[in-house]
């Protein structure tokens, strides 16, 4: 079937034949105007040859069979979602007579799917685990309108006890003089900002947790006279730190150290301190552990330590077999190494783990809340294979692996001043950043993650476990989970749950409480905008996004229908009876 389409859509089904019929038609014209010439000072000339072209026209037309589009519903539907624009349906379906549609409901399935090969797919669209009922049909996703409220809400979901617990969010359209508030597991108020003006409005939020164990705190938005007007719930496990072990080496007492081994003892840490006062003479002090001095270092000696802070000229001064022992130590054993520095550290031909570029700046600016404290004039070269360690986006160290270890140091001079100054957080969070990247890893049975963003009931929950276990046996409460084994890392699992109770559900290993992993299942009404959202993105990720309503998919939806052939026919034999009987009317 060969088509051309012409001005306003119309087609010619026999377009092979335009060229000769066109032809044909204008050497017939031609004769029949040069026959009727020698009237062509009469009135009735110019008639006949209007006829004459009309008649020809609607015999071409005949012959060449021409088309206009027309738009059908067959093998089209309209899927209809949580969100859909009521104006978007109608209009689908004024343009498509008789259009089928359904209403989705999860897990059910899409009877429409039979009977077309075509969707328009209305609203903020299908949840993930519904998308192979829709496989191999032409979707036009025409999505829906962001819904006001809680578009996005990040935050930590497991911290340890003494670290800040931050809640980042975005609020769509927020009413004027409305706040955002954060409520601990009582109701106690915490901390709160006032909404932006605009379209969109960003808050952050942040708290230290006092205890610890499995809390839901509460996102509250507040309208000008305190009233509640929604909350979202903030669930989050706060684990106790486990008290490391940590070894502090000077070349002579200093008031950093003096700071940092309060602040670690504070924190219920077990660490000792070696501090030489004379050649061969050391002072050694102890907090929240037994005395065991250490005059040289040996494999042995340093397998029970997390962790090793040493200032660099007693470092550049170890002799080799110290140094051959700690390096050993980080290699084989994993222990976390710190080297305080100094002024000549970062040109020393000594050290050779980091290297480092002359920024000839001495203050580092932390952030507009936080303030600035003094540094080195040097930053990190980024370098493979160093690693710097961040604080709100703002490196304050590096370090580089070796072997199971970790050897590190900052560019920061005289951060104890943050506590002469008042600002024990920031000191609290620099050397909490810095050390928990750092220490000695502790081996544990299992590591989980959660790849289900917001869980509810009745919806697959899928999560990862990382364990040596060679035959992992996951449990919910009621029953066994089959797992999949990652085929390039034995030691990856993945699994799917389903849950039926909302709040704070559970799973472990082989059913003896063996590293239990919580997570939290919101109620339906529960984090609703945010679940829309990202329904919504995964929807476009899927079908791409197209807001019109006359866009590709009704294209592929359009036949050409004949024009019948009668109505030229008629018109050819009206026209041709005419220019015969014409003679014999009006012929002299």
């Amino acid at each position: 079937m060969n088509w051309v389409r012409m001005i306003d859509g119309l087609s010619f089904f026999n377009s092979k034949f335009l060229w000769p019929v066109v032809l044909g038609l204008v050497i017939l014209w031609a004769i029949f105007i040069w026959k009727e010439w020698s009237q062509r000072k009469e009135k009735r000339f110019w008639i006949k040859g209007v006829v004459s072209l009309i008649g020809l026209f609607c015999l071409g037309m005949v012959i060449l069979k021409p088309a206009l589009p027309k738009d059908q519903a067959e093998g089209m539907g309209i899927v209809l979602t949580d969100g859909y624009r009521q104006t978007q349906l109608d209009s689908l379906k004024s343009k498509y007579k008789r259009i089928p549609v359904q209403q989705y409901v999860p897990g059910q399935a899409l009877n429409i799917t039979a009977k077309v090969d075509s969707l328009f797919l209305l609203g903020h669209g299908l949840l993930d685990f519904d998308f192979w009922q829709i496989q191999g049909k032409a979707v036009t996703f025409l999505g829906a309108d962001d819904k006001q409220g809680w578009s996005d809400i990040q935050h930590d979901k497991h911290i340890f006890l003494g670290e800040t617990l931050k809640v980042r969010a975005n609020y769509h359209q927020p009413e004027k003089d409305h706040w955002a508030v954060l409520l601990d597991h009582t109701g106690n108020p915490l901390d709160s900002v006032l909404f932006d003006e605009g379209p969109n409005s960003r808050v952050s939020i942040t708290t230290s947790p006092k205890a610890s164990g499995r809390f839901v705190y509460s996102l509250v938005e507040k309208d000008e006279n305190g009233e509640m007007v929604s909350e979202e719930p903030i669930p989050v496990v706060i684990e106790e730190t486990l008290p490391l072990k940590i070894l502090i080496i000077n070349d002579f007492p200093t008031f950093e150290t003096k700071y940092l081994k309060n602040f670690l003892a504070e924190k219920g840490h077990e660490v000792s301190v070696r501090s030489q006062l004379t050649r061969n003479k050391y002072k050694f002090e102890y907090f929240n552990g037994a005395s065991n001095p250490i005059y040289q270092f040996s494999q042995q000696g340093l397998e029970d330590y997390d962790l090793l802070i040493i200032d660099a000229d007693s470092y550049f001064n170890l002799n080799n077999t110290s140094k051959s022992a700690l390096d050993k130590s980080i290699t084989e054993d994993g222990l976390g190494l710190f080297v305080q520095p100094n002024a000549s550290f970062f040109i020393s031909s000594k050290q050779a783990f980091l290297s480092f570029e002359a920024d000839y700046s001495e203050k580092l600016v932390l952030g507009e809340s936080l303030g600035s404290m003094e540094k080195y004039p040097y930053g990190f070269a980024e370098v493979f294979p160093s690693r710097t360690i961040l604080m709100d986006s703002v490196p304050v160290a590096a370090y580089v692996m070796k072997g199971k270890g970790k050897i590190a140091t900052t560019n920061l001079k005289n951060s104890y001043q943050l506590l002469l100054d008042g600002k024990n957080q920031v000191y609290t969070r620099i050397w909490t950043t810095i050390l928990d990247e750092i220490v000695r890893e502790r081996e544990k049975v299992a590591e989980w993650e959660s790849l289900t963003e917001v869980p509810h009931i009745d919806e697959p929950f899928q999560f990862n476990l990382r364990t040596r276990l060679e035959t992992p046996q996951v449990y919910n409460e009621e029953a066994l989970i089959p797992l999949r084994q990652d085929l390039q890392v034995s030691s990856n699992w993945q699994g799917t749950t389903y849950p039926r109770n909302t709040g704070w559900n559970q799973l472990q290993i082989q059913k003896d409480s063996m590293a239990p992993f919580s997570y939290y299942v919101f109620k339906a009404e529960e984090r609703n905008a945010v679940s829309q959202k990202k329904r919504m993105m995964s929807n476009i990720r899927e079908f791409g996004r197209n807001q019109n309503t006359l866009g590709r998919d009704s294209a592929m939806s359009k036949i050409f229908q004949v024009i019948p052939p009668i109505w030229f026919y008629v018109v050819f034999v009206l026209c041709m009876g005419w220019l015969w009987l014409e003679p014999k009317l009006f012929g002299q």
